[in-house]
């Protein structure tokens, strides 16, 4: 079973919501959502970057999901092909 992994950390005026493994469909896009929305409601004033450096996979519902965050206000840091691939897209190229 592939696991997901999403903690809050807290730098200033900066929230950072650091996902790891693989965002898809089987449950982890829901708990990421929750995870989203939980800090936007905690952290309304403050900005929050979603730091996707250690996904590995992101399926059609995942994409779904980032897309719904991005135009919430989040922004993103990827690394890796693939997921900075998926960034672009949903971003028009901008992180």
């Amino acid at each position: 079973m592939f696991m997901m992994k999403a903690q809050v950390r807290e730098t200033g005026d900066q929230i950072t919501l650091q996902v790891c493994g693989r965002l898809t469909a089987e449950g982890w896009v829901g708990e990421l959502a929750k995870c989203w929305q939980a800090a936007r409601l905690k952290y309304q004033d403050r900005v929050i970057v979603v730091d996707l450096r250690g996904v590995t996979f992101v399926d059609q519902a995942g994409e779904r999901l980032l897309e719904s965050m991005h135009r919430d206000g989040a922004t993103f840091l990827a690394a890796g092909l693939l997921i900075q691939e998926v960034v672009n897209q949903i971003t028009g190229g901008t992180k």
